[in-house]
């Protein structure tokens, strides 16, 4: 049986403490709690995390179709550039 690594064991050197940086950032926490604000993030994560991400990918259309989503994700996807993530 294969064991499923945690975040930590999967996140490791400069791109790995980049994502984390990110993760954390003021901005990723908005994005968090406006997709939870819309509710079905849970079911979403499952599924995407079996492969199905139209649930997730639905979510952020309908977030990134508001003026503030899009300011949002565009601030995140900068900082991503910026940390030589993108």
């Amino acid at each position: 049986m294969q064991r499923q690594k945690n975040h930590g064991e999967m996140l490791h050197g400069e791109q790995g403490e980049a994502i984390r940086r990110l993760a954390s950032s003021g901005d990723a926490q908005q994005l968090v709690a406006m997709l939870r604000s819309k509710g079905g993030v849970q079911q979403a994560a499952q599924a995407a995390a079996k492969g199905d991400t139209s649930q997730l990918m639905e979510m952020m259309n309908q977030l990134m179709s508001t003026p503030e989503g899009a300011q949002l994700v565009e601030r995140i996807n900068q900082k991503a550039k910026e940390s030589g993530l993108g």
